[in-house]
């Protein structure tokens, strides 16, 4: 015998009430465990730290330690050593003394390396100026300024007629409590006033903050360097606090996707306080736990009283019940809003409601035997597979939609689904009228097809519109062509000039020394100058750029050769640092030359004016990249003129020196092969008033790579024109 579902639920709900108030007592249980946990942990701790409490006031009343903050000219050996017995002695890390002005005169490791605190000064710290301030005792935790060893330092101030002269300061390593939590397995965290972690069980946990630090916090601890490069962020994220009364109150913490219940005590006289934390889980599988027995108890009862139930009732009103059903049934079915047909296996009509007869046109009596009708008769499922249907899920009853088989067909949407009549299976068919869903989609395919001719007709007119633009940009285009003309080929004939003038002098000398390499630069730049013709020409019919696999590295050796008259005419050196015997891109080599050229002819006009001209070439590559690096040391850009260098017609040169159009062509080509090209500022490492000092430009190329291949020796060169 099946348990009823209200049953079932009873059982639930006492459960759940006996789980419930298991957990609530668990819970309280453990936050008092939890409290007298995090009491002994604290007193212990405590108890550790007083060990030392009087240590530094002892050390500060020393006369012997205090003449060698007195007399500056006291050698430190003698108090140092007596330090180090102290510390021996004691069990201190280190032990130490400061002069007013923070200064460490003698120290405990004074024969580590580098002298250890000897004659480091440590003014920032809040435990030396606190104590010179307010003529106390002070505690602090932090890391080792010097070490990098966190520890606990307490401090003490020396007084000399009435008057703190320095600060005498004990060093405790309390690294030796964290192992011994970490050994409990127990979940404990200490912090200190600004809410960060200085002790825990958990290693992760140290330096996070309790809550997240305010930017004076922050500011504070890095200012006193107390955890030099730490983390401070949020132990939790998220914290819940529950008031089960007024002095009752539970907080639970989320940490690292773990739910904990925490209880905190203030530890004495530090400002400290002391966090304790207890997985949630192990209270909550205790309630599940307890929850899952009881129901099972209480399931198996219900079980066993329900069986005995059963036997006693008849066997006899299960035909009762059908009838009944049947009657319900159709009941249901008069009342329901839509059409409801009821049908046998073979489709035969058993019953129908008033809106289904309405919606069919149906009048005889579907009852008789003379008026008996198929559900083929009423709807047309022959498109359907009328077999195919019955045969699908019944629990989840598919929608199909079709046509009644009236007079004036109708769209209707129908879904069939199994059920038990008496002893006979029968099948159950809801039928919705549809038209107006039907006229409604056929209106918005009208409103679509008027959309689409009006998107058509609006598309020919801004293409009208547009080759009319076309047209009247024509003349522009041609005046910018010529002007791109006379700036590309200037670049060619300054070196061609140059290289005449090499020759000229030559001759002039009888010095035939150079004088056929200079000749022999004439040919490649007659060349070149056909070439950007060509190009350019190429450019304003916008034909199709023709792609082959190009080396980098050779493009650029063979744009420097046509500078090196230029560059020794000017006396500028240059330096290539190129690692790589070879490095394909896919792309036309005038464009790249045109790049390599226009940005290496910009580099010589502004390097003129600078002391000593060097221009920088690097290549290198990485993920898929090839990168150009081409570097001036001229000083620099201005960000003003950064921002509008690759506009077309923008220059900062003198008139007849150029017309802005190089920067822009460089841009276009390289976005045209998918790659980039930025400009930075390279900084000096000096600095002069507080500001950085800019040494010159640097443009950054990069390119998609097509293979590259490491060279078995450096190929850096420096070469000095």
């Amino acid at each position: 015998m099946r348990i009823k579902t209200s049953q079932l639920v009873i059982i639930l709900l006492l459960a759940l009430i006996c789980s419930v108030s298991f957990y609530v007592i668990q819970l309280f249980y453990t936050s008092s465990i939890n409290n007298r946990s995090s009491l002994i942990y604290e007193q212990s701790l405590v108890a550790s730290i007083n060990q030392y409490e009087y240590l530094p006031s002892l050390i500060a009343e020393d006369d012997a330690l205090r003449q060698v903050i007195l007399e500056p000219n006291t050698h430190y050996l003698a108090a140092s050593e007596k330090l180090k017995f102290i510390a021996k002695r004691s069990g201190a890390e280190v032990v130490y003394l400061m002069d007013k002005s923070g200064t460490v005169k003698a120290t405990s490791n004074h024969d580590e390396r580098n002298g250890g605190f000897l004659y480091h000064n440590y003014s920032f710290r809040p435990y030396f100026n606190r104590a010179i301030a307010e003529s106390s005792r002070q505690f602090y935790y932090a890391k080792g300024a010097t070490t990098g060893i966190p520890g606990f330092f307490i401090s003490s101030p020396i007084f000399y007629n009435n008057e703190a002269i320095g600060v005498a300061v004990v060093k405790l390593d309390l690294s030796h409590w964290e192992e011994k939590w970490s050994n409990s397995a127990e979940n404990i965290a200490v912090a200190d006033e600004n809410n960060i972690i200085i002790l825990s069980s958990i290693e992760p946990w140290r330096y996070r903050s309790i809550g997240e630090p305010s930017k004076g916090v922050l500011e504070k601890i890095n200012h006193q360097q107390q955890f030099i490069g730490s983390q401070h962020n949020n132990l939790y994220s998220k914290s819940v606090n529950f008031s089960f009364s007024q002095d009752n109150h539970k907080t639970f913490w989320i940490v690292d996707k773990k739910l904990y219940l925490v209880s905190s005590l203030n530890v004495s006289e530090t400002g400290w306080k002391l966090y304790y934390l207890v997985n949630h889980s192990s209270i909550l599988n205790d309630a599940l736990i307890i929850f899952f027995i009881i129901s099972i108890l209480l399931f198996l009862a219900q079980l066993n009283i329900n069986n005995k139930k059963h036997i006693t009732e008849s066997k006899n009103k299960n035909r009762a019940l059908q009838k009944r059903r049947q009657e319900e049934l159709q009941t249901i079915m008069d009342n329901i809003h839509i059409g409801v047909i009821l049908f046998s296996k073979s489709g035969e009509l058993i019953s129908t409601n008033e809106h289904a007869k309405h919606l069919l046109l149906i009048k005889n009596n579907i009852n008789s035997k003379e008026n008996t009708l198929h559900i083929h008769q009423l709807i047309d499922i022959t498109d359907e597979g009328f077999d195919n249907i019955l045969l699908q899920d019944i629990a989840a009853p598919a929608y199909h939609e079709t046509t009644t088989n009236t007079k004036n067909p109708i769209p209707v949407m129908f879904a069939i689904s199994k059920v038990d009549t008496m002893e006979n299976q029968a099948y159950l068919m809801t039928i919705v009228n549809i038209s107006r869903r039907k006229m409604a989609e056929n209106q918005l395919i009208e409103i679509n097809s008027e959309l689409e001719n009006i998107i058509e007709n609006r598309t020919k007119e801004l293409q009208s519109t547009q080759n009319k633009l076309n047209q009247k940009n024509k003349a522009t285009a041609l005046g910018n062509m010529a002007a791109t003309i006379v700036h590309e080929l200037s670049q060619p004939l300054t070196a061609m000039k140059s290289s005449i003038a090499a020759i000229d002098a030559k001759i002039k000398k009888s010095d035939w020394k150079g004088a056929s390499e200079s000749a022999t630069r004439l040919a490649p730049l007659n060349e070149k100058m056909h070439s950007v013709i060509k190009l350019l020409k190429f450019f304003s019919y916008q034909d199709n750029d023709s792609h082959i696999n190009i080396d980098v590295t050779e493009t650029i050796n063979r744009t420097l050769d046509t500078f090196k008259d230029v560059f020794k005419e000017k006396n500028i050196s240059f330096t290539l640092n190129n690692a790589y015997d070879e490095i394909l891109i896919s792309a036309n080599p005038l464009k790249i030359d045109l790049i390599l050229s226009n940005i290496i002819q910009n580099a010589i006009d502004v390097l003129e004016k600078a002391q000593d001209p060097l221009l920088t070439i690097t290549t290198s590559c990485s993920k898929g990249s090839v990168f150009l690096s081409i570097e001036d040391n001229a000083g620099g850009i201005d960000n003003n003129v950064k921002e509008k260098m690759f506009n077309p017609y923008f220059t900062t040169k003198e008139v007849g020196k150029g017309l802005g159009l190089g920067l822009a062509i460089t841009y276009e080509i390289v976005q045209e092969y998918g790659g980039s090209i930025e400009v930075e500022n390279i900084l000096k490492n000096t600095y002069t008033g507080n500001k950085n000092v800019q040494q010159g430009a640097q443009f950054i190329i990069s390119f998609p790579l097509v293979d590259h291949k490491e060279s078995t020796q450096d190929h850096h060169i420096a070469t000095h024109l």
